[in-house]
């Protein structure tokens, strides 16, 4: 190919990008999902964090519900709430408030997952705080999360050498529940994701602080998954039930890294993994065992 039309060729791919970005984005759906409420919790450094509250549709007004608090992937450097809009739609149409987190990440905060972990607890602990202004049931708080954010998820049912320094009742508090998709969860010397955090991996790794007190757990995992291996998630489960408590793994045959989410036109795994929180939450009676919800928009 002549050198003037390879700039050429590469020219016209460049100035698509924009466009076929935002077709993908258009068909993930997020721009017709809107949260009911978007409450600041948190105003560290200048910035202001939010929580994206989707209200529960199946209640009985003034009741309290269980809670999800979920938080997004993306190696704790990019990443939305938008990310889990669909998830929180489902589940609120279950009758779950489900809430969505903002935190700091690398690159729109320059700071390293240390400040992601304390953005969790911090959206935690005001979510526990205002449990009755929200209508939730302060004991039922599931938290959840993605790659990343279900490491911060999984970093809420641990003690973690972060929180140490916390003497306050609420900083000890842990979630009723975990809900898992292919979760960081071993940090340590030679895993994935090491590199990132390899100063103060200690601090941030849930896999070396489970206790006798981590919140029931499910882990959504695909069998190809390069970021997560299935033995490092059948480690961490098996350390769980030593503990005496429950720990679910649920794997996906032949799934890569983010299979969960959902994508237009192939929902499998957004629908199969949502059903199988579905039978975890009624397992752990969180939800309703006659509720259920048809997702086909």
């Amino acid at each position: 190919m002549p050198r003037e039309y390879y700039f050429l060729v590469i020219g016209i791919i460049i100035g698509l990008l924009p466009s076929a970005a935002y077709v993908i984005y258009k068909k993930s759906g997020y721009f017709d999902i809107h949260p009911d409420q978007i409450i600041t919790y948190r105003k560290v450094d200048g910035h202001t964090l939010s929580l994206h509250v989707f209200q529960p549709k199946l209640k009985k007004q003034h009741d309290e519900t269980a809670a999800i608090l979920f938080f997004h992937g993306g190696a704790w450097q990019v990443g939305s709430p938008h990310h889990f809009y669909r998830h929180c739609l489902y589940f609120s149409r279950l009758g779950i408030t489900c809430i969505s987190a903002q935190y700091r990440t690398e690159s729109a905060y320059g700071t390293d997952p240390r400040a992601a972990v304390q953005d969790a607890r911090m959206a935690f602990n005001f979510i526990k705080q205002n449990a009755n202004e929200l209508n939730i049931d302060p004991d039922r708080i599931i938290a959840g999360g993605g790659s990343a954010g279900g490491h911060l998820a999984a970093t809420l049912g641990v003690p973690l050498p972060l929180s140490a320094n916390e003497t306050t009742e609420l900083s000890k508090t842990r979630p009723r529940a975990l809900i898992l998709y292919n979760p960081m969860l071993d940090l340590s010397p030679g895993k994935p994701d090491h590199h990132l955090v390899s100063g103060f991996w200690q601090d941030v790794s849930p896999m070396q602080h489970i206790d006798a007190s981590i919140p029931a757990t499910l882990i959504l995992l695909g069998t190809k998954d390069p970021e997560v291996p299935v033995s490092t998630a059948t480690r961490f489960c098996n350390a769980v039930k030593a503990k005496g408590v429950k720990c679910e793994l649920a794997l996906y045959q032949g799934a890569k890294h983010g299979f969960f989410n959902y994508k237009a036109g192939d929902n499998k795994y957004f629908e199969a993994t949502n059903e199988r929180v579905v039978q975890f939450l009624k397992s752990e009676h969180l939800l309703d065992p006659e509720n259920h919800v048809s997702f086909d928009n």
